[in-house]
């Protein structure tokens, strides 16, 4: 941060070890706090307030600090806002090319319609894509469809079975025949099913079915990807990097990173301190280890790679520790680039979904209440275009969904509520949305010019200005942390900080209109970016 280089400088003198990390901001007690004094008071004989005092009382302060205060051993400084205002609100942010990351996200598989849990890796995904390429890194979306797994072989056996009507989005009728195979609970079915996959592996049994399931499945994806304005840049297969992946199998074996038994082949890792893993079954048919390892080798051979991540849930922590130690066995000298990103469950106004049992709330249906609940919102408002109440009502849905899963930080469980989720006061997307919507009704209506700086800055305009700098140090965390919520944490910070300047502020007509305006630019500005960086878009209006 700029304003701290300026710190450094002045206290160089005093402390030529004094670095970025001793400072703190945004610190809850001031603009920016120096913890210093912590470390050299016992080298001069003196308690951390009493060296904090002295040098409070002797520094030359830079023009764009207003003053100094020692505290509990911390130096506190203030900036000087009517100095640094038109710097702070001309400010822009240049992006500097930081190499090539992949963020694998969403991989939905054919007997899976896309429900709410699907939810939380798309939009993780999404919104940490966007936060890196920010930043300076061309980021390459991926995702990876689970095509040649025993449960699709279960999918086959159940579109033998039943067939498929046809008569609803496909995906989901692929997921109800799914889940109604599953509700039989036959030992017959598991191993008709893992029969399907040998014959799926080593002959061209099934692979009419198999096709059209999968590209079916696919196609119903794409419908509500598209619906959720998400896109990506490379789809991968399962059934691409099988038989590569076995092959990398029989290297592990010649390695001695895992022996077989039988036909078998398994991973030794436990005197790594993780749980043996089978890479091959006694059939010779693959898992899906199988094919990521040789997916992981093509990513990085293929990308050239400054990182690879892995948006999946919690629940496979341990998948991915012996996925990353096999490929680090095996020589990959770039598998300390690897990161999985793990998350915690969603809840549906508190019941657990599963799949298999067909108990689950669909993405698509979901997507369709929300829209309903919005048109009513939009239309108590005063809109009366059926178009347009269509138009606002999507954008305000799906900024909803997303904005209600990714503000929980990603390790905690979410229960997804729709009435509260839809919300246009509180902490919601629909709240954010009308924040901005707020500040282009204000833009609208001024056709003077702008100025950037005032002579008397008060408490709302200060802290709508300390807010504004806060920002990218906020994306660098969320980038570092790879947690959009903080995204979201700032940005409803941001709103409700603007909302209390707004209803003490007047700016339109007031003696600092042109100064106030520049401060609602940017915060809309501001507000706009943290929303792109969600994957929500801004409806005109609301």
């Amino acid at each position: 941060m700029e304003f701290v280089g300026k710190l450094i400088e002045a206290l160089k003198l005093e402390f030529p070890k004094i670095k970025e990390n001793n400072f703190i901001f945004p610190s809850e007690f001031c603009d920016i706090a120096c913890n210093i004094c912590f470390s050299e008071a016992k080298n001069r004989n003196l308690s951390p307030q009493q060296l904090a005092e002295e040098i409070a009382g002797k520094i030359k302060l830079p023009k764009e600090f207003e003053k100094v205060e020692a505290a509990k051993g911390y130096l506190n400084f203030y900036l000087n806002y009517s100095e640094i205002s038109e710097r702070i609100l001309k400010s822009k942010i240049e992006k500097i090319y930081k190499g090539n990351v992949m963020v694998e996200f969403s991989q939905p598989n054919p007997c899976k319609a896309m429900h709410l849990g699907h939810a939380r890796t798309t939009f993780l995904g999404d919104s940490i894509s966007k936060i890196l390429e920010f930043l300076g890194y061309k980021v390459i979306r991926a995702n990876y469809y689970n095509d040649l797994g025993k449960q699709v072989a279960k999918e086959i056996l159940a579109y033998k079975k039943y067939g498929l009507k046809r008569e609803k989005k496909i995906d989901h009728e692929l997921a109800e025949i799914y889940a109604r195979l599953h509700s039989e609970k036959n030992e017959e079915i598991e191993r008709e099913a893992q029969k399907i996959l040998y014959s799926l592996e080593n002959e061209n049994k099934y692979r009419e079915i198999w096709k059209e399931i999968v590209t079916s499945a696919v196609k119903g994806f794409e419908e509500t990807y598209k619906k959720l304005n998400i896109k990506f840049d490379v789809n991968f297969f399962e059934s691409e990097f099988r038989e590569k992946g076995k092959k990398i199998a029989n290297i592990l074996v010649e390695k001695g990173i895992a022996h077989r038994e039988g036909n078998a082949i398994i991973a030794d890792l436990e005197k790594h301190g993780l749980p043996n893993i089978v890479v091959v079954r006694e059939d010779g048919t693959g898992l899906y280890i199988t094919s990521d390892l040789a997916l992981t080798i093509y990513k990085f051979e293929k990308f050239n790679l400054e990182k690879s991540i892995w948006v999946v849930g919690a629940e496979q922590n341990t998948y991915f520790k012996q996925l990353f130690k096999i490929l680090e066995l095996l020589g990959c000298e770039w598998y300390n680039k690897c990161k999985h990103v793990g998350y915690g469950v969603i809840t549906f106004k508190g019941s657990k979904m599963s799949s298999r049992a067909g108990k689950y709330i669909l993405l698509d249906d979901l997507i369709d209440e929300l829209i309903e609940r919005a048109k009513e919102e939009v239309r108590k408002r005063g809109e009366e275009n059926e178009k347009k109440i269509s138009e606002i009502a999507k954008k305000i849905a799906v900024g909803a969904l997303k904005y209600e899963i990714l503000k929980v930080e990603r390790n905690k469980t979410i229960d997804f509520n729709p009435e509260r989720a839809i919300l246009f006061e509180g902490n919601t997307g629909p709240y954010l949305q009308y924040s901005v919507v707020r500040c282009n009704s204000i833009l609208k209506k001024y056709k003077g010019s702008v100025d950037y700086k005032a002579s008397k800055i008060n408490e709302f305009e200060k802290a709508l200005l300390r807010k504004f700098l806060e920002f990218l140090e906020v994306v660098r965390e969320g980038a570092s942390q790879l947690k959009p919520n903080l995204i979201c944490n700032y940005a409803y910070e941001l709103a409700t900080i603007f909302s209390k300047f707004y209803e003490n502020c007047k700016v339109l007509g007031s003696e600092n209109e042109s100064f106030r305006v520049a401060l609602v630019m940017k915060t809309k500005e501001i507000l706009e970016k943290c929303l792109d960086l969600l994957g929500i878009e801004v409806p005109e209006k609301m």
